[in-house]
């Protein structure tokens, strides 16, 4: 039986080197499908565990309050955000900080060095919510926040890249045509997420930024008492169900909400936009690995359609083999075979592939990526499977040839 097996295996060999160009051009989809899968896996698994680790750093017993992106129609009269919904969050029992929270991108300049960044308009509890370190410098004041001072916290890669060696301390910036004293430096800590990475941004007092800055509030917002969204971080993890329903109260009151109206706000907690964030990469993961099946499925099509070729062309040879004593059964195992090997061997060319795309993801996407020894296997296995699939027809076709129509054929 195994000396049948590797018989076979040579005449395959034979047959497919006999047609390099043919072969390779075939095995193409099946390359590009296993490949994309392979990788597809890799940045999928590595995506999910970025996300996690980045929502991680931000801490799990944090909230977020802010006013719906699909606000419902039946509320007439929405309320926003506001520091009154900030200052009455501070009373609630089990609250250990309450940050309001404005972003914007701006050019900040120093000297001949202008950088852009992410700004962040807030005031102290924000160290206090996500953690945050001054290790050079100090943080602003209550005093500077209540006088809308114009005074700015670097990040410590944003301080590095405007002022190089050059102490930030005590240095002017210019932000949006308003100059800035450089305060404090943070720690190095690494990105909290929502699209703000306070090593390379900045934070200013919210009042500077709702006030003085972009003519009609920070950001544009002409309504100068509105914030993005307010940053809570609790004391006690296991009873943060018990804080939502206390915060939310709180704001429905704050909003003079009716007792059978609706909320025109809402509280996300941590697990939530985790739960979202892993659930989007998971969907674009499955999409991109459908398109790298979809290429299997064509790559498939292309052996078949080049076996059915291949048996047309050989049929004199089959009627041969048939005549000498071959039965249909070997007839049948030489073609299958042919087609295994070839999706196989693409197969193998398209697991090295998506080993070196892996790796180059990981380079130079900043991506932890690992190769998932099950997505190597699965991806072999269906390559495999592929040629079985395929390749069947075009076997079955030549086992049924007869040994005389073989031998007459032209």
């Amino acid at each position: 039986m195994w000396d049948s097996f590797v018989a076979i295996f040579k005449i395959s060999l034979k047959s497919i080197f006999a047609n390099k160009m043919r072969a390779a051009l075939t095995s193409l989809g099946i390359i590009i499908g296993v490949a994309a899968v392979i990788t597809v896996l890799a940045v999928g698994a590595a995506t999910k565990k970025s996300i996690t680790d980045r929502f991680s750093n931000m801490g799990t017993n944090i909230l977020f309050l802010r006013q719906p992106w699909d606000l419902d129609e039946s509320i007439s009269s929405p309320k926003d955000v506001t520091m009154d919904d900030v200052r009455a969050i501070r009373e609630v029992e089990g609250v250990s900080a309450v940050a309001p929270y404005i972003q914007k991108n701006f050019e900040v300049k120093y000297k001949n060095t202008s950088l852009s960044l992410s700004v962040l308009a807030t005031d102290t509890d924000i160290f206090g919510a996500y953690d945050w370190v001054v290790e050079s410098g100090r943080e602003m004041t209550e005093r500077e926040i209540d006088n809308y001072a114009q005074v700015m916290i670097l990040g410590a890669t944003s301080a590095k890249t405007i002022f190089g060696d050059v102490d930030p301390l005590n240095k002017t910036v210019v932000l949006d045509n308003i100059p800035f004293t450089v305060v404090g430096i943070t720690k190095k800590t690494g990105s909290t997420g929502f699209g703000f990475n306070i090593d390379e941004g900045a934070l200013i007092p919210y009042t500077t930024g709702k006030v003085k800055m972009s003519s009609g509030g920070f950001g544009g917002n002409t309504n100068r008492r509105a914030l993005d969204r307010v940053v809570i971080k609790v004391d006690d993890f296991d009873q943060i169900e018990n804080m939502k329903v206390d915060i939310a109260n709180t704001v429905r009151n704050t909003h003079r909400i009716h007792p059978l109206g609706k909320d025109d706000f809402q509280l996300d907690d941590m697990a939530s936009f985790v739960e979202q964030a892993k659930s989007t990469a998971s969907t674009i993961s499955l999409f991109l690995g459908v398109i790298g099946v979809i290429s299997l499925i064509v790559g498939g099509i292309g052996v078949m359609n080049i076996m059915l070729v291949s048996v047309t062309e050989r049929t004199r040879e089959i009627g041969i083999r048939m005549a000498i004593g071959a039965t249909s059964w070997n007839i049948r195992m030489q073609f299958l075979g042919e087609a295994v090997t070839l999706s196989c061997m693409g197969g193998l060319v398209g697991i090295l592939l998506g080993v070196v795309f892996t790796l180059l993801v990981s380079k130079y996407m900043s991506l932890q990526t690992s190769l998932s020894v099950w997505a190597v296997l699965v991806s072999a296995g269906f390559s495999a499977a592929t040629g079985v699939f395929f390749g069947f027809y075009p076997a079955y076709k030549a086992s049924k040839l007869t040994p005389i129509d073989a031998l007459r054929y032209e």
